[in-house]
């Protein structure tokens, strides 16, 4: 059975097809409020059970493990395990819980309720998520909540990178950063890369869907109206990043580009769309997952780990520390 995408959906989600960040199970039972709650009758509980069934085998990337997802949650479905589910919210509460489980695939997940409700399309440079600032120093600070679509974030990022370009030392600090779209990340991460050399970032593996095969999706360097090289980078991160906002900082720590500080991060690494199952529900099941061309692996499953560990509460005070510390001694090299 063909998923239906609603014309809203498609507004809001053009660019669901990528590192995209999705709340969590208690984020998505709070989301739920903005969504008017009809009880569920055994036939929309059925209806939504095969459509995440049909989806797991035919789009999951990983076959086996989609296979076998979808086998746990038909053989519940024929053994009345949902009988009594009538909460739209808490059903997509225990079926994320039961599909993470088995596949321990943090994008994979099910929601109630149109997600982010208050969060808009970004449209304009203002909308980027960017907070710019200069600390003590001379050491430059960018604090990035998003990966927005590439024709609002990279206006907005050459504007960042442009402010920041004459200061001693840079910190991004990627804390809050929960996902978004893997061209900004490679636009991003261009600035930091010698402007003369092509520099192959990340692919994402895709499958195509209905088969065991694959297709790989490529991202470069390009062209960028400031460079910042030569000069130490930090990159902060937490368990609030995610997905997106851990490829940057990973694809960053394997290019030998910058040092990453703070905590280890979430560790989501497989994209995928969100469809529409009625009843306000919606699922993503990843049919992508990021391969670095450096480590041939990603960050899903395990995090990004800093190469300096810094207690909470004092990620951005351990970074400038380590900046003043980097400046009072010029490189020899």
């Amino acid at each position: 059975m063909p998923y239906r995408r609603s014309p809203l959906l498609a507004a809001c989600f053009a660019t669901i097809s990528t590192l995209i960040a999705v709340p969590s199970a208690t984020r998505a039972a709070a989301d739920s409020d903005t969504a008017q709650s009809v009880p569920l009758d055994q036939a929309s509980v059925g209806k939504v059970i095969g459509s995440i069934i049909v989806e797991l085998r035919e789009g999951y990337v990983f076959p086996d493990k989609g296979v076998q997802a979808a086998d746990v949650l038909e053989k519940a479905l024929a053994e009345n395990a949902y009988a009594g589910v009538t909460d739209p919210s808490q059903f997509a509460v225990r079926l994320t819980e039961q599909l993470q489980a088995i596949t321990r695939d943090s994008h994979m997940r099910v929601i109630f309720g149109l997600p982010f409700p208050n969060q808009p399309p970004p449209s304009t440079p203002q909308d980027a998520g960017f907070e710019v600032k200069r600390l003590d120093g001379n050491i430059g600070y960018i604090h990035l909540a998003r990966f927005v679509p590439p024709e609002v974030f990279n206006p907005a990022a050459d504007d960042a990178m442009r402010n920041q370009s004459d200061t001693a030392a840079l910190i991004i600090d990627m804390r809050d950063n929960g996902g978004g779209h893997p061209e900004s990340v490679a636009y991003l991460t261009s600035f930091f890369l010698d402007p003369g050399k092509r520099v192959h970032i990340n692919d994402l593996v895709w499958r195509n869907r209905g088969t065991s095969t694959f297709r790989t999706e490529a991202f470069w360097s390009s062209p960028t109206p400031v460079s910042y090289l030569g000069k130490p980078v930090y990159v902060l991160v937490g368990p609030k990043t995610y997905s997106a906002g851990e490829e940057f900082a990973y694809d960053l720590q394997v290019l030998k580009r910058a040092t990453v500080v703070g905590e280890k991060t979430r560790g989501g690494a497989n994209p995928g769309g969100l469809n529409e199952l009625g009843s306000d529900l919606f699922v993503v099941v990843p049919s992508g997952r990021a391969e670095n061309p450096i480590t041939h692996g990603n960050w899903g499953g395990v995090g990004v780990r800093p190469d300096v560990q810094a207690a909470p509460g004092t990620t951005q005070e351990t970074a400038v520390a380590l900046v003043m510390g980097r400046l009072a001694t010029p490189l020899t090299r």
